[in-house]
């Protein structure tokens, strides 16, 4: 069998919608039936002359007990289809799904409605990030409502899963997003005062643009993580990252070259101002950004180690 796509996404978000795109396109329309499992019906509908054109059929699943391995081969035995599109119910567990063994190629897929993203991130954080966890794509609709928390909600996808590419819609069509918008600070200054949000941005940031960063003076605290390997002249200054809950954490740093970093103790709190440059990692054999510490003095550790990036 041919691709799975796995729409996952809240209520309204936009999932049918893309979905409706999706098989209308002539690119998809290759020879063979599509197997469309809806798992939540929303306002709008597949219309059956749609559905006929590209050769697709649609079947219900109400229940989440029924999204089982056992259900779902019965199911694809019924319309023996060249491929399928799970439009997933967002409200239903996504952590422990049993998919049939050979459904070994599924591009999972994130829609968000942009104008509600916010509320969802506050109150149901946990069934967001599962939901992106291992989404190859991110869907934002209705992005021309927050035009100006778009950059903020990409970032909040990318410490999740920084692997994710990016879809913004909107009324009039694409959106093309300016990576520099609504940075947590001015990229164009030439000194960058870091609080712990803009610290795991510009970590993040400087990553995938490390020539914009370079000769960039930086002003931040963290925790200085002693280097097995670094020898006594480096360190990585970096801040714990809640992405769903405090039981689920990923580490964010920036590697730091310091000529006193064996006087540090591992994990103590440091103030640090520096200059970024950029260098070749050897074992890595790609440019990464680097702090050359200007000064550091140790200090105490905030009221909340970790930072949320939802």
């Amino acid at each position: 069998m041919g691709t799975v796509y796995f729409v996952n996404g809240f209520l309204e978000a936009g999932k049918t919608t893309f979905i409706k795109e999706l098989i209308a396109r002539e690119s998809f329309r290759v020879p063979g039936k599509t197997l469309i499992i809806l798992c939540e019906e929303g306002d709008l509908k597949y219309d059956e002359a749609e559905l006929a054109a590209a050769n697709a059929v649609v079947e219900v699943i109400e229940e989440e007990e029924d999204f089982n391995e056992e259900n779902l081969s019965a199911i694809e035995g019924r319309y023996k289809p060249d491929r399928v599109i799970v439009e997933f119910n967002g409200m239903w567990d996504r952590k422990n799904l049993d998919f049939p063994w050979y459904w070994d190629d599924i591009m999972e897929i994130a829609v968000f409605d942009a104008s509600t993203f916010k509320l969802y991130a506050d109150n149901m954080r946990s069934l967001l990030a599962e939901q992106v966890l291992k989404a190859e794509l991110v869907i934002f609709y209705k992005a021309d409502k927050v035009r100006d928390k778009l950059a903020l909600y990409a970032r909040n996808i990318k410490a999740i899963n920084n692997q994710a590419a990016f879809m913004f819609r909107g009324a009039e069509g694409d959106i093309i997003l300016d990576p520099d918008e609504n940075l947590p600070y001015d990229i164009n200054s030439d000194n960058l005062e870091l609080d712990e949000v803009g610290f795991a941005v510009m970590c993040m940031d400087s990553l995938e643009r490390y020539e914009v960063y370079e000769g960039k003076k930086v002003h931040f605290s963290a925790q200085a993580y002693k280097m097995k390997d670094g020898g006594d002249l480096e360190f990585i200054a970096g801040r714990m990252i809640m992405t769903c809950c405090e039981a689920d954490m990923s580490f964010m740093g920036i590697i730091c070259g310091y000529p006193k970093a064996y006087e540090l103790e591992n994990k103590e709190w440091v103030e640090i101002t520096g200059i970024i440059r950029v260098v070749v990692d050897k074992e890595l054999g790609r440019e990464i950004p680097v702090c050359r510490v200007l000064d550091l003095e140790k200090c105490p550790a905030p009221d909340s180690e970790f930072v949320s990036m939802i």
